[in-house]
C-alpha cells in the first residue's frame, strides 16, 4: 500500500483530519485497514475494499446503511461501527489509482483469534445470534448478495468433483484417502440441495456469514462485546451459516492451521453452549424443519470447508494463502477430522445424524 494513496483518501475527509497519524491495522485477510487519528485525537476507521473479492463495493456500502438504519430503530446502533460519509457526501471514495475506500467510526477494542475464557464463547454466540434477531424485520430484497454462492454447498461440491477430475495428478493420489472420505459423505451436499428447494421449511434471513471470534470487538477493560465487525458478507442466507461457522471455529480443540490435524476434536462443553444459546435466542424465528436440523449446522459448514481446502489443494493452492507445502491438505484433513469427531459426538450425546 502506497502512503500517497492513504494521504489522498485522508484529504477526502473533512479538514480536521489534515496532518493525521496513520495507524495500520493488521490481521485482515481480505481488505486493508487503517486507524486515522487527527491532531485533536479523533479517530476513524479507514478501509480499502479488495475488489478482487468484492467486485461491487457499492453493494457493501448500501447493505451497511440498511443494517445500521435497522439497528438504530432497535436502539442497538452500537452493535456495529457507524458508516461515515466522505466530505463530498459519498459513502465510498475512489483514489486516482482506482482503489475504493470507505470509512466508519473507530471503536477502541481488542480482538481474539481464540477464546481465552469460556465466557467469551458465550458472549460470541449471543452476539452473532442476537445480531440476526435484531435484523429480523429487514426486508431481504433490500440487501444485496455481496458474495454470490458463498455458502452454496451444491456449488462447492461441484467444484470439488471438477478438481478431482482435472486437478494435479500427484496431489490427487496423495489425497486419495481424504477424497474418498469426503465423497462418502456426499449426503451433506444432497441435504443442502433439498434445503435450497424448500423455501417454506428453510428460510433465508440476515446472516453474518463469517461468524468467528476475531470478528467481534471486545472491550479492552471489561469482558464484554462492543460490536460485531466485518459485515461485508452480511446478507441473506440459510440457518446453518453462522452457527455452523461458530461450531467449526470455536468448538474445536485446535485451529485449522494445526500441525497435528489428525489429533483435533470437538470440545463437548463448547459445542453444547454454542448450540443451546443459539437455539434459545433464535427459537422464535426458526421453522420446525430448521429446529430439527439445527445440529446439522456444524456438519454442513465443516464439510463445506474441508472440501474447499481440498479443492484448492488439488488445483494448486490458488485461493487460500499458504506458508508451507501441503498446508491446504492439512487444513482439509483438520476439518475432516473435526467433522468425524462432531459426527460421533452428535450420535452419542444427541442421537443425531443426517447420514
Amino acid at each position: 500500500m502506497h502512503t500517497s494513496q492513504v494521504q489522498e483518501v485522508i484529504a477526502a475527509l473533512d479538514n480536521s483530519f489534515s496532518g493525521s497519524i496513520v495507524h495500520p491495522i493488521s490481521g485482515g485477510l481480505i481488505n486493508t485497514s487503517f486507524c486515522i487519528e487527527n491532531p485533536a485525537g479523533k479517530k476513524v476507521f479507514l478501509q480499502q475494499i479488495n475488489e478482487q473479492v468484492f467486485a461491487r463495493p457499492e453493494q457493501i456500502a448500501a447493505n451497511l446503511l440498511v443494517i445500521y438504519t435497522e439497528l438504530e430503530k432497535q436502539n442497538a446502533a452500537h452493535s456495529m461501527a457507524k458508516p461515515l460519509a466522505f466530505e463530498n457526501g459519498g459513502w465510498l471514495f475512489r483514489d486516482t489509482k482506482g482503489s475504493c475506500w470507505r470509512i466508519a467510526d473507530y471503536i477502541e477494542a481488542v480482538t481474539y483469534q481464540r477464546a481465552e475464557r469460556p465466557a467469551q464463547l458465550e458472549m460470541a454466540v449471543k452476539s452473532f445470534a442476537g445480531f440476526t434477531a435484531l435484523l429480523k424485520e429487514v426486508a431481504l430484497d433490500k440487501l444485496y448478495t455481496t458474495l454470490a454462492d458463498f455458502h452454496n454447498l451444491s456449488l462447492r461440491f461441484l467444484q470439488f468433483q471438477e478438481a478431482i477430475a482435472t486437478g494435479h495428478p500427484g496431489r490427487r493420489n496423495e489425497a486419495s484417502y481424504l477424497i474418498e472420505g469426503l465423497l462418502q459423505r456426499s449426503t451433506y451436499a444432497d441435504l443442502y440441495q433439498q434445503m435450497s428447494q424448500s423455501p417454506d421449511d428453510f428460510k433465508k434471513r440476515v446472516m453474518h456469514h463469517d461468524a468467528k471470534l476475531s470478528n467481534l470487538l471486545f472491550d479492552k477493560k471489561e469482558d464484554r462485546v462492543l460490536a460485531v465487525a466485518d459485515l461485508d458478507t452480511t446478507m441473506p442466507g440459510f440457518f446453518f451459516s453462522d452457527l455452523g461457522d461458530m461450531v467449526r471455529s470455536m468448538s474445536c480443540s485446535d485451529d485449522e492451521n494445526s500441525h497435528q490435524p489428525t489429533r483435533v476434536s470437538v470440545v463437548p462443553a463448547a459445542y453444547s453452549m454454542l448450540y443451546t444459546q443459539y437455539r434459545s435466542i433464535l427459537s422464535s424465528q426458526l421453522t420446525k424443519a430448521e429446529t430439527e436440523l439445527l445440529h446439522g449446522a456444524g456438519l454442513l459448514m465443516i464439510y463445506m470447508q474441508s472440501i474447499r481446502f481440498l479443492t484448492d489443494y488439488l488445483n494448486g493452492d490458488r485461493y487460500y494463502k499458504t506458508e508451507r507445502v501441503g498446508q491446504n491438505l492439512d487444513r482439509a484433513l483438520h476439518q475432516f477430522t473435526l467433522l468425524c469427531s462432531v459426527e460421533e459426538h452428535l450420535k452419542k450425546e444427541y442421537r443425531f445424524s443426517v447420514r
